[in-house]
């Protein structure tokens, strides 16, 4: 649901590019196909070499002359600025070599797959031997090098697909939010198999924090509701635990009623005071989730989240001051 590009500095220098009418219309189409107007932006921007590159290109764009090119670039970085993801360092500073950018690209697309990595002809015909998946800026017209790029999907109704579609979101998040009603219960298995592919990212994107929001027993007795809460806990945590490393974490929220299933996720930033509170980035509505891996037949419906929605949630459930927000279980790697 997320596609992440990557792009090599020479993108956005006005010497690579012979016929400037030519690269005025290719940073337009990126312009409107990666930054709809209307929907949720269906896209992520590789910030290679440890956050570098974004500050790195801002030169080509201040020296650009052409004053309508220089404005379509300074467009396209603004949007790609809200839209960017930090990538680990990989090889030696690139410094003003573009293939040399392209190589780092490839090198961290090893560690996890990066979906397009763009840049010019003379870059990608440089880098033919090494690496055949190079796209060029002279393609984005092409309606194939758009195809699967949608803030919307369908997934079979098979729990490791349904998975994979959330794999890029969780990767670039300090925290994760499940909310599920039957995340306890029915859907657990798609619970603890996210859960999975979170906690088994590399070691090189950082900790993450985790937490399942669902639906508390359905009992009125109190005494009865809290031990059949226990064992809810003890269970997952014996499925959870030794899965965690490092300072990762995993909390459980049982929630007296939920009706929703949304994923909400995001980094931390610091206040004034030094503490650490969440900011959401990305969410997602699913319609439904699989509960086995036969691919049963149900119809279902997911997108990312428009950002005014994802505020609602995010205000409403993950937030440190959600309103009514249950006191959690936390599971912790073992010691």
């Amino acid at each position: 649901m997320l596609t992440e590009f990557a792009f090599t500095p020479s993108i956005f220098d006005e010497d690579a590019h012979e016929d400037k009418d030519a690269w005025k219309d290719q940073l337009r189409e990126l312009v409107s196909s990666m930054f709809p107007r209307t929907s949720a932006w269906p896209v992520i921007v590789s910030d290679l070499y440890a956050g570098s590159w974004s500050s790195h290109v801002v030169p080509h764009v201040d020296r650009i002359q052409d004053h309508r090119a220089r404005k379509y670039c300074q467009d396209l970085l603004t949007n790609m600025q809200r839209m960017l993801v930090v990538r680990p360092d990989i090889g030696e500073w690139p410094y003003e070599d573009d293939v040399a950018w392209c190589r780092e690209a490839v090198a961290t697309n090893e560690i996890e797959p990066i979906d397009r990595i763009v840049s010019v002809k003379a870059t990608k015909d440089a880098m033919a031997a090494e690496f055949a998946l190079i796209r060029s800026i002279d393609e984005v017209k092409d309606s194939g090098f758009w195809r699967g790029i949608e803030s919307g999907a369908s997934p079979r109704m098979v729990i490791a697909e349904q998975v994979d579609l959330l794999r890029k979101l969780c990767l670039h998040s300090e925290w994760v939010a499940l909310i599920d009603p039957y995340g306890f219960t029915s859907e657990q298995n798609f619970s603890l198999k996210l859960l999975e592919i979170v906690l088994n990212r590399h070691a090189s994107f950082g900790p993450i924090h985790f937490e399942l929001h669902a639906q508390g027993p359905d009992v009125t007795d109190p005494v009865e509701r809290q031990e059949r809460q226990q064992s809810v806990a003890n269970y997952m945590a014996s499925q959870i635990q030794p899965k965690l490393t490092g300072s990762s974490s995993v909390e459980l929220y049982f929630w007296p009623s939920l009706r929703e299933r949304i994923l909400v996720a995001g980094n931390y930033f610091q206040q004034s005071g030094g503490q650490k509170r969440k900011s959401p980035r990305w969410g997602v509505g699913i319609q439904h989730v699989a509960h086995g891996s036969d691919g049963e037949s149900d119809d279902t419906e997911w997108k990312l989240l428009r950002r005014n929605s994802l505020d609602t949630w995010f205000r409403r459930i993950a937030a440190e001051n959600a309103t009514g927000k249950p006191t959690p279980t936390v599971i912790n790697p073992a010691t």
